[in-house]
């Protein structure tokens, strides 16, 4: 993992430091979308700006639980604890059954 991102990590997590929250937040952006896209095609337009809406809500709460001595890749950690917040998300919207 980049030495930056690790250092936006540790400042987030032990400070609380909302100027690294927001780099986080912008260096993850992009492993997001992908994710919105996937369910704005199955689900249509309306969910995907939903997710749009709702995907930064949690992003603070999730990024308390990444821990980087576990060595999980950051875009791994990243993309399956969106799908999974995500599905939940549409579930509670209607979407998913």
């Amino acid at each position: 993992m980049d030495a930056q991102v690790t250092q936006w990590i540790k400042q987030f997590q032990q400070d609380k430091d909302a100027d690294a929250l927001l780099h986080l937040k912008e260096h993850c952006a992009v492993m997001i979308e992908p994710l919105i896209e996937e369910f704005t095609q199955k689900y249509g337009e309306e969910a995907g700006q939903l997710l749009r809406l709702k995907w930064d809500k949690h992003f603070f709460f999730i990024f308390t639980k990444y821990q980087l001595d576990v060595g999980l890749p950051l875009e791994t950690f990243v993309q399956n604890t969106y799908r999974f917040y995500f599905m939940q998300v549409l579930r509670r919207a209607g979407y998913k059954q």
